[in-house]
């Protein structure tokens, strides 16, 4: 099913996460030209963050780390690109002055509402695309991301391991 040139792929189950990142790629370098003939100032791996603000109003980082269960760091990167594009601003927060909440400016809500034109011709495209080549696709790596969360699999990868060494 994979060209003969390609290195990675005769690699083996071992380099899924390669694989699923480079499909990753490619998909997010689409949806970055289609955002940029589009008008939209935000990359696309920021759409969610700017969903998340728009549909449960302002939050701290940690909150929107949980939310889109994304490492804090990646959060706070996500929100240092939407601040410089003026879509959010930082604010303290009423209930407790020691940290402050992310929020969607005037400028980030109008660009919201443009946001979600343009999702609605990537979730068609997409759509398509998977309904082409793995019509199920979407709902097996939701279930496999729930697998993953619910185990270790570090130490599945040890028990196979140790169970390889000892033959």
């Amino acid at each position: 099913m994979h060209g003969d040139d390609d290195f990675v792929a005769g690699l083996g189950p071992a380099f899924l996460a390669h694989m699923l990142r480079r499909v990753s790629d490619r998909l997010v370098e689409a949806e970055t030209a289609w955002h940029e003939e589009a008008g939209l100032a935000s990359p696309p791996r920021t759409s969610s963050t700017l969903l998340a603000l728009a549909r449960h109003g302002p939050q701290p980082v940690t909150g929107l780390a949980r939310l889109l269960k994304q490492s804090h760091q990646l959060v706070q990167q996500w929100i240092r690109t939407l601040s410089a594009a003026g879509l959010v601003k930082a604010r303290a927060d009423p209930a407790d002055a020691r940290r402050s909440l992310i929020a969607l400016t005037a400028r980030g809500q109008r660009h919201v509402a443009d946001l979600e034109l343009t999702l609605a011709a990537c979730e068609q495209a997409t759509t398509a695309l998977l309904a082409a080549v793995a019509p199920d696709l979407e709902a097996q790596l939701w279930r496999l991301e729930q697998t993953l969360s619910g185990s270790d699999f570090t130490a599945d990868i040890r028990r196979a391991y140790r169970s390889a060494t000892k033959e």
